[in-house]
């Protein structure tokens, strides 16, 4: 049925009392702020812990775009054997792998890695969010998919902020490590969450 058009408040506000719709909300907002307020200093760690240059810094951190290529290829096997739990954990972990060996390795190199697994880990789960972004209140399908993306850049805006404030105290290494395990919380209750809500419906 073709959804009836209201005024853009009253249909924010219909998104809003959907209680599955909050969740994925709250979920999108905490993992932008985690995973972005990090990623922003990814190059500053690299620069100051390891000595390279910002411009070769940079370079390394463009492999996290890498992660959604590999995402795009296999997306049809990931999404068929893990399902979206499956998705939400394996992303949340890889994530968290490649947060705490970008921050806590010795050795720049290992960067490399880091950042191709950070990358595969946001699109797996981001994806999954982002399905569940389309489907969360379909009579107001628009606004619901307003609401997400606005919840997830500001999200982004209060992640870097934060991160500043921490980098500033306890350093860039501490700051970035520590958004792992809370990734990773993150993921595995949103598959949690999901899984109950499937079979709710």
């Amino acid at each position: 049925a073709r959804p009836a058009a209201g005024h853009p408040v009253a249909e924010l506000a219909a998104v809003l009392r959907q209680p599955w719709a909050r969740v994925v909300l709250i979920v999108v907002f905490t993992e932008g702020m985690l995973l972005f307020g990090a990623n922003a200093f990814f190059a500053t760690h690299l620069h100051l812990t390891h000595g390279l240059s910002l411009s070769a810094a940079g370079a390394i951190v463009t492999l996290y775009a890498s992660g959604g290529l590999i995402f795009a290829a296999g997306s049809r096997t990931l999404v068929g054997r893990l399902g979206e739990t499956g998705l939400a954990r394996a992303g949340a972990a890889l994530m968290a792998a490649g947060l705490l060996l970008l921050a806590l390795s010795p050795t720049w190199w290992t960067a490399l890695p880091a950042c191709v697994s950070t990358g595969l880990g946001f699109y797996m789960l981001h994806n999954t969010l982002q399905t569940n972004a389309t489907q969360m209140a379909p009579q107001a399908r628009g606004a619901a998919v307003s609401l997400f993306a606005n919840a997830f850049f500001l999200g982004q805006t209060v992640g870097v902020a934060l991160m500043a404030v921490a980098v500033e105290r306890v350093g860039t290494a501490v700051g970035i490590a520590a958004c792992a395990p809370l990734l990773l919380a993150l993921g595995i209750w949103f598959a949690a969450l999901r899984r109950d809500h499937t079979h709710a419906h």
